[in-house]
């Protein structure tokens, strides 16, 4: 039997996932991306990461439906003013190619 001592040092990599307590009392994997999303989505004013139908203009398809994702992030700092890269499945698209969206 060992003797208490200092929790040992996890090894570099068991530090890839951060886990966090959940109100069910279980862990999960925390998503270190999160608040960068939802800072993305408030300033650009659009439901990233939520299914929605977006009308685009300039594109092979007049509307697409399905979960609204970042394809590439944007500069730093943030700057609303600038197109956001953006994809529904497999087709991307920018922000300013977006007419009117509606979550679905």
């Amino acid at each position: 039997m060992m003797a208490p001592g200092p929790d040992p040092v996890p090894s570099p990599d068991q530090l890839e996932f951060l886990l966090v307590g959940a109100a069910d009392g279980m862990a999960h994997l925390a998503d270190p991306l999160g608040d960068f999303r939802e800072r993305v989505s408030s300033l650009w004013h659009l439901p990233l990461d939520q299914k929605v139908r977006v009308d685009l203009r300039d594109c092979e398809f007049p509307w697409l439906q399905g979960r609204l994702e970042l394809a590439q992030a944007p500069d730093l700092p943030l700057d609303p003013r600038q197109s956001l890269g953006l994809r529904i499945g497999t087709i991307e698209f920018s922000s300013r190619q977006i007419i009117a969206w509606a979550l679905s």
